[in-house]
């Protein structure tokens, strides 16, 4: 998966003709981030083109940027007019104390000390001084310490945040479907005044303040507020409670899970107490952020007759191999990976071919295959014969109420523990489709 760009805010001052050893500060800490893929500096001198809404969008920046730069020269702390960095400062640390991992990296130029700050009526509260503001450096070393921080965000994971496929697509739901006076009331009636409303989209602002409250059924009523007036040939309810009730399901249980399934690829296979695989197609959005398109997209489930526990390893093999022909390559799937007329022959081109397409898959997913059936204490041990074959796949077996007593032991078979209650993954199918068909579903 490629990462995105770190969005980089520049916090500054710089002009030409007053302070010019701050704008050439500048332009060589732009060109110097700009040097390194993946980081994209955002600066107002360059980025903003006519007819912008500037404070909009300088807002709109701070709001979403990965990380910030706050450059702290002269003019930007004693000019009296010169307002804006002090003000920005505030609220990107206020982001910082919102999320301890977004980076706010300060530092002092032309010729300013941590003693310049601290009687300063602008900047005496921010606390800028708790952070490093890489002092005793030269500007080059200065520059050089900002892209190497920045360069280790980078590479530490902004690819995305765990939910931003979620967040992405409850915020296209709500653009594109719930009226804007919708949105608006959901808002005030649900959050409140917030500070940030008008300077981010009300549908982007409800996206956010939707996911954070998701984990418990307290988001239900929102769903209720922002559908009304919306067509109800749209479904927008029935696609919001879709891309939030995993959210609600045990996190714990829902990395455990995913962590397992990772595990035992090529190896074995995982025990769930549960009585289908709808609770594990569930708890690995849970895990994932992944809302339903996307889950099908990235993982393959599928799902074995139970009757094949009493064939031996050689019959199900080739059964195996046409299921997961069909999952990974479409219909006719297997009958395409070979055009041989002897039978045998056909056989061991047509395993040959889904090995390599299997493994393909595997890189563009990053995800096992996952196949599943219900619990017989005959299919650990076929599992971990099976997977020889089948080096992609990890097994998982439901067992219904509770995981079986006297069940095989070893690293080949491995519980899902903490297990959940007895029967909690049937409450939670029918609390689904209750709510589901409360907002319009068919649960068809």
């Amino acid at each position: 998966m490629s990462a995105r760009a770190c969005q980089v805010f520049i916090s500054h001052s710089a002009h030409r003709t007053e302070e010019p050893a701050t704008q050439t500060f500048l332009d060589a800490l732009v060109k110097a981030m700009k040097a390194v893929p993946g980081l994209a500096p955002q600066v107002d001198q360059k980025d903003l083109h006519p007819g912008d809404e500037w404070l909009q969008k300088l807002y709109t920046w701070m709001g979403l940027c990965n990380a910030a730069v706050i450059l702290l020269s002269p003019r930007a702390v004693t000019r009296e007019n010169s307002a804006w960095v002090p003000r920005e400062a505030n609220l990107l640390l206020w982001r910082k104390a919102l999320d301890p991992r977004f980076v706010v990296i300060p530092v002092l130029i032309g010729g300013l000390k941590p003693a310049d700050l601290a009687g300063n009526p602008f900047l005496a509260d921010v606390r800028l001084t708790d952070l490093q503001l890489a002092p005793g450096l030269t500007d080059k070393a200065k520059i050089g310490k900002i892209v190497q921080a920045l360069s280790d965000k980078l590479g530490s994971g902004t690819a995305r945040l765990a939910f931003d496929p979620l967040r992405v697509h409850v915020e296209d739901c709500l653009q594109r479907y719930a009226p804007t006076e919708s949105i608006s009331s959901t808002l005030t009636g649900h959050f409140g005044d917030d500070p940030w409303q008008p300077y981010v989209q009300p549908h982007q602002n409800l996206s956010h303040k939707m996911l954070r409250c998701a984990v418990h059924d307290t988001v239900d009523p929102v769903i209720v507020n922002v559908i009304q007036g919306s067509q109800g040939d749209t479904r927008l309810g029935v696609r919001l409670f879709e891309a939030l009730f995993p959210l609600r399901l045990p996190a714990e249980s829902a990395g455990r899970l995913l962590s397992l399934c990772r595990q035992q690829e090529g190896h074995g296979s995982v025990l769930v107490n549960a009585h289908d695989t709808w609770a594990v197609r569930m708890l690995l959005r849970t895990a994932t952020g992944l809302p339903r398109d996307d889950m099908l997209r990235t993982w393959q489930i599928v799902e074995m007759p139970g009757d094949w526990v009493e064939r031996d390893t050689v019959g199900i093999v080739p059964e195996l191999a046409r299921l997961l022909a069909e999952a990974v390559l479409g219909t006719n799937g297997w009958d395409e990976l070979s055009d041989r007329a002897d039978l045998q022959a056909r056989l061991q081109e047509q395993l040959a071919r889904l090995s390599r397409q299997l493994l393909d898959a595997r890189r563009d997913t990053g995800v096992p295959l996952l196949v599943c059936a219900a619990y017989a204490p005959r299919w650990p041990a076929l599992a971990a014969e099976l997977v020889v074959h089948f080096p992609t796949v990890a097994f998982l077996f439901w067992t219904g109420d509770a995981l079986p007593v006297g069940m095989p032991s070893g690293d080949d078979c491995v519980p899902l523990s903490p297990s959940w209650p007895e029967g909690r993954d049937h409450d939670w199918l029918l609390g689904y489709r209750r709510k589901h068909k409360q907002f319009g579903g068919n649960n068809a």
